[in-house]
């Protein structure tokens, strides 16, 4: 999971809505070698846009790798901003979401699919498109 976050640290998320399509979050991976943690902020889409780097995330969720070589465990510390308009279904779909795409929880071939989405959303190759992202989502759920 971490090789493939260095190598596409930023990516988004949509939190589909029953009644209205889908929500899109950007996501952003920030890796602290002195701390052996790797934290990654969801912000939404539309504040990413309106306010870039200074957007104010509304979730955090923090992997403390230094147990990961020793005993084969990373811990995971998440943290929901009440005040920035997510509930906490969204973000924890969210954050299943992020393991799905990047970790390797899955078959092969879905695994591949979405990381062709990954390197197709770095590289702002035409073929990445938010219904691609949809239907693999969907899949998820």
């Amino acid at each position: 999971m971490e090789a493939l976050a260095r190598e596409n640290p930023q990516f988004v998320l949509p939190v589909p809505h029953e009644s209205q399509g889908a929500e899109i979050h950007f996501l952003q991976w920030v890796f602290d070698a002195a701390s052996k943690t790797a934290t990654v902020m969801f912000t939404q889409l539309a504040e990413f846009k309106a306010r870039g780097e200074y957007a104010q995330p509304h979730t955090t969720v923090t992997h403390h790798t230094d147990l990961a070589d020793e005993r084969g465990l990373v811990l995971m510390h998440g943290k929901l901003s009440e005040d920035r308009g997510v509930k906490s279904e969204h973000a924890q779909w969210l954050v299943m979401c992020l393991q799905r795409f990047y970790g390797e929880a899955e078959g092969k071939e879905r695994a591949a699919e979405r990381k062709k989405l990954l390197e197709w959303f770095r590289t702002g190759d035409p073929r990445f498109s938010v219904e691609k992202l949809m239907e693999e989502a969907e899949r998820i759920g």
